[in-house]
């Protein structure tokens, strides 16, 4: 899913107890270890490094530390940023529209919630309208209409069929792939592109559109059974984009309990998935902001690998 090569061994944290902590910076490392010599590169031939563009306007805590957290990510890898506040969130698509039509910027990134769920006169959410305002061009979150849409039909170029464009994938799923592919016996390379994963049973709880729906998607177009997890329902995707809809008999305790891979998204201090549904030999990926497992417990699982907090490892 991306011309990086991906790393053939895991970094391990050693564990007094029976499963074992992966070190996600460590599998990181050599992604920004290619961002740096990209750049290096460009300022040799005399050219300036991309200029990513940050809109914040918003009060939201999370929203300000992602913000704090991309902009040390990309000063560290010799990225040029740029964070524009906004003091109205009815100002946000004339800033949004003026970075899309200045050519002196290669990225922009929105942190949301802006208006959240609120009815606008633009639709249902006017987040969501200004996801498909920005340019694919400069999208560098994989989320406006033309990657998402690209995504669920599992188109991975935007010039097919001479395929030299890959799409944007949304960054924060493609760095669980790209963890999952680290870890042995998650992914077969052996096996055909949309095969990797073939036999495996995932379940993400999560179904929001920036993280747990795209990435059900990627891991099912990878060949996975993939059940999502939300408040009030489960949906199973399957490779070839089918989605179905569970029956009534499964809850999230019959999914986790079969899964061989679980990834846990819920953006809430409180949630903490019970410990006694992880079976033995699971991978378990943290990709929310909070733990939503106890660690400790965790650990003492048989053979469990556990992937704490993706999206802080990988910035």
């Amino acid at each position: 899913m991306s011309s990086t090569t991906t790393p053939t061994t895991t970094v391990t944290i050693p564990s007094e107890n029976k499963g074992t902590k992966v070190d996600v910076t460590a599998i990181a490392k050599p992604f920004r270890e290619d961002i740096q010599r990209r750049v290096a590169d460009l300022e040799k031939a005399g050219l300036e490094p991309p200029l990513l563009v940050g809109l914040l306007a918003n009060t939201d805590p999370a929203a300000r530390k992602y913000a704090e957290w991309t902009g040390k990510a990309c000063r560290a890898d010799g990225l040029r940023y740029e964070l524009r506040l906004i003091d109205s969130p009815i100002d946000v698509e004339n800033a949004l529209n003026s970075a899309n039509d200045d050519p002196a910027v290669h990225g922009i990134i929105v942190y949301y919630p802006i208006f959240g769920q609120v009815e606008s006169f633009s639709g249902t959410s006017q987040d969501d309208y200004l996801r498909d305002t920005i340019s694919y061009k400069c999208d560098v979150e994989g989320l406006c209409h033309t990657y998402r849409t690209n995504l669920y039909r599992n188109t991975r170029f935007l010039d097919y069929p001479t395929k030299n464009l890959k799409c944007v994938l949304p960054c924060t799923a493609l760095s669980v792939v790209k963890i999952l592919e680290s870890i042995p016996n998650c992914y077969d390379k052996s096996k055909p592109i949309g095969r990797h994963m073939e036999g495996q049973v995932v379940t993400v709880i999560n179904r929001s559109e920036v993280v747990g729906r795209p990435l059900a998607a990627m891991l099912a177009n990878d060949g996975a059974d993939v059940y999502s997890v939300d408040i009030n329902s489960i949906y199973l995707f399957r490779a070839g984009g089918r989605l179905e809809k569970v029956s009534e008999d499964e809850t999230p305790e019959s999914v986790v309990r079969k899964s061989t891979v679980l990834i846990a998204g819920v953006p809430t201090k409180s949630y903490k998935l019970p410990t006694e549904w992880i079976q033995p030999n699971t991978t378990v990926v943290n990709v929310a902001s909070f733990k939503n497992v106890d660690e400790e417990s965790l650990l003492q699982v048989p053979g469990v690998t556990y992937v704490p907090m993706v999206s802080i490892g990988f910035l």
